[in-house]
């Protein structure tokens, strides 16, 4: 089953290299979307995809690369639309 998920992480998720892993990840599990800092210090994501494997990638996203501490991840399910780019980095 597809959906798209609309994803906010908090915790220590800037300066580590954060957006890259997630995108690496993303990308070699077929998903769809993008990642992008906040002002306030979290990193904002929208992805679509394979719920298994969004649900996957959040397992992933929860330990993050090396110097990540991530200390909560809010979801929100939204209805799957197929328009989402291909997984990168938005500035």
């Amino acid at each position: 089953m597809k959906e798209q998920r609309h994803i906010l992480i908090h915790g220590k998720v800037q300066g580590v290299g954060y957006r890259f892993f997630a995108t690496r990840v993303a990308r070699k599990m077929g998903l769809k979307g993008w990642i992008q800092n906040m002002r306030d210090g979290t990193v904002e994501a929208l992805v679509e995809g394979e719920k298994k494997a969004i649900d996957e990638w959040l397992e992933e996203l929860k330990e993050g690369p090396r110097y990540a501490e991530v200390t909560k991840i809010d979801q929100e399910t939204k209805e799957y639309s197929g328009r989402l780019p291909d997984f990168d980095v938005k500035f």
